[in-house]
């Protein structure tokens, strides 16, 4: 019975591997002695394209491999020194060199030079000199856990440029190349242009299944409908070619439709169905063996950019693209695997995640990371027209306060910004109008003054007046 592979790395002898254009253009890079680096979201097969090429390589004679997992080295309470010596070790394990050094010792007498230096020597020293004739291949895995290290480790990258540089100088450095596998962008792993070798090198895509890569598939439904190839169509069309749904759908519908067969005509609505059922609906419940939940992770990772990435993924889900950028944001969004960069724009990557990971979903995210995520949510449903739902006085400050430090969605900034041309005004406003009430009591105290000092006025006149009388009366 043919049997679908759901997780996991794939042997290289798997009937259900999917050879992809980046099968071809790893292993051709490599023999050209390129620098070669496949980085995208988790479960797209890198490790199993890593497996194959290096049965490709092997198989034909080009030379020796080595696959490394950098994971398997550490990254937690590692001095340099440890982390350095690790991968050293890994290379002379994978390339069996364990009779040529003792390496602690060798290491041990290399004293005081930096770490890096050490492993650029063993390289040099042991290494290349122990194969003079032999093509090295170095495969390094989950590359990016060097991101949970507590130390910068730009003098590692620096070093495979410098393999490369030095093929002028030393031929002997022709031999080795180097491939790094990971989820990570190269601006990820290292910023600066001058240690980088990833401007040099060859960057590997890794797409979805197309219908014609993805066909040897079909062998697996052909005993559970009468049209295997519609039936994988409509497949690719709910999972877009991620190999690691498309192999669970396959499953899924192989487990639920052992004997009868699956009418033509009817593979959309049975399929659709399926993928509600077993995947969408309480989707944490059934997301075994876990995909779902790790990109979920991904998107809500409590950094600075939270609020920002769910905002731009709110946008790609509301327009059905955005054009695509070099952003962090938008990097994040491809790594986590939920978005895909097409015809230079982003789109969602299947109807799966975008059923999943909605509009209501991304709405409730903000709003629980946002203290004025429901009078925001209601100024966007009155077309931003609504007034009374902006922010004023100490909401307003406590909102700037909350986004001081976040990098947050175009919607936020402009929902912020419109507030505090508001509070600004309505703060104008009531010192205009204190100022005019101001104004009148000014006015009024003043006729006030005016009236009192008329009425001193007006008593004076009629006293002299009858002082006067007073006088002519009494001179008679």
């Amino acid at each position: 019975m043919y049997e679908y592979r759901v997780g996991g790395s794939l042997a290289a002898d798997d009937p259900t591997y999917i050879r992809r254009c980046a099968d071809d253009d790893l292993y051709q890079g490599l023999l050209e002695g390129k620098f070669c680096y496949v980085l995208s979201a988790r479960q797209m097969g890198k490790s199993s394209l890593r497996l194959r090429t290096r049965d490709r390589l092997e198989s034909s004679g080009q030379g020796r491999c080595a696959g490394i997992d950098m994971s398997r080295i550490g990254s937690q309470h590692l001095s340099p020194e440890q982390w350095y010596q690790g991968l050293a070790f890994d290379l002379q394990r994978r390339f069996d060199l364990k009779h040529r050094v003792n390496l602690p010792a060798w290491w041990q007498q290399l004293g005081t030079l930096p770490p890096v230096q050490k492993l650029s020597q063993f390289i040099e020293e042991v290494l290349l000199s122990a194969y003079p004739d032999q093509r090295l291949f170095v495969f390094l895995d989950e590359i990016d856990s060097v991101k949970r290290l507590s130390f910068a480790v730009g003098d590692f990258f620096a070093l495979v440029r410098f393999c490369y540089n030095q093929r002028v100088e030393n031929p002997a450095y022709r031999q080795l190349t180097w491939a790094l596998f990971g989820v990570a962008t190269p601006r990820n792993l290292v910023a600066d242009a001058q240690l980088t070798p990833f401007n040099i090198g060859r960057a590997i895509q890794l797409s979805g299944f197309s219908l014609s890569e993805a066909s040897p598939l079909a062998l697996g439904l052909a005993a559970i409908a009468q049209q295997p190839q519609q039936l994988l169509a409509e497949v690719l069309y709910w999972t877009g070619g991620q190999p690691f749904l498309t192999q669970k759908v396959c499953c899924l519908l192989q487990e639920r439709h052992p004997t009868q067969a699956i009418a033509a005509g009817t593979e959309a609505a049975v399929v659709a169905a399926m993928v509600r059922s077993q995947l969408i609906q309480n989707w944490e419940e059934q997301d075994h063996p876990e995909h779902l939940r790790t990109i979920c992770d991904r998107l809500l990772a409590p950094d600075q950019r939270s609020g920002r990435r769910l905002g731009l993924y709110q946008q790609v889900l509301t327009q059905n693209s955005v054009s695509a950028d070099s952003s962090d944001e938008q990097s994040e969004l491809l790594l986590a695997g939920i978005v895909v960069k097409r015809q230079g724009r982003l789109q969602p990557t299947n109807p799966i995640y975008a059923e999943v990971f909605n509009a209501s979903w991304v709405n409730q995210c903000l709003s629980r990371q946002r203290p004025y995520g429901a009078a925001l949510s209601a100024w966007a449903a009155s077309n931003y027209k609504d007034k009374s739902r902006l922010l004023m006085g100490q909401a307003l400050k406590e909102a700037l306060d909350w986004a001081t430090d976040k990098s947050l969605s175009d919607l936020d900034y402009r929902y912020l910004s419109i507030s505090q041309e508001w509070d600004a005004s309505m703060v104008r406003l009531e010192l205009e109008a204190q100022e005019k009430a101001h104004r009148v009591l000014a006015a009024a105290h003043q006729k006030a003054n005016q009236i009192i000092w008329l009425s001193y006025l007006s008593l004076g006149t009629c006293l002299a007046i009858s002082t006067i009388t007073l006088l002519a009366g009494l001179l008679r």
